[in-house]
């Protein structure tokens, strides 16, 4: 599975195209970036906690261990996780789509391709 625990840092975002499905790895947004995103989703207390437990994961911390201080449950780590992901992909879509062919080159970016998918 891929999620933020096990990508090295990176966010790992789902982009499709008529051939083929791939995740592409982004950095984690800064601080303010996460604001943006969050602006009209949740309250300033929440993205706080979401930025923390998001973090967390991203260090390697287990669904439970991430959600541990909030008392939050694993599922609810998972879903705030998956979440995650699709205010990043919104966030970047254009971006993305409009550099596709950058994508595939660029050094700095990993593309972990979908065999699950394709199996």
């Amino acid at each position: 599975m891929v999620n933020l625990r096990n990508c090295g840092g990176k966010v790992p975002v789902l982009f499709s195209t008529q051939h083929e499905a791939r995740y592409v790895l982004l950095e984690f947004p800064t601080w303010e970036e996460f604001k943006k995103m969050y602006a009209k989703h949740t309250s300033d207390e929440l993205k706080g906690r979401y930025w923390n437990i998001l973090r967390a994961r991203v260090h390697g911390k287990t669904l439970a261990e991430a959600g541990k201080s909030y008392g939050v449950t694993r599922e609810r780590v998972r879903q705030i996780e998956a979440r995650f992901q699709r205010l990043v992909k919104e966030h970047y879509t254009t971006e993305l789509e409009a550099n596709l062919s950058m994508l595939s080159s660029n050094q700095n970016l990993v593309e972990l391709f979908l065999k699950s998918e394709t199996s």
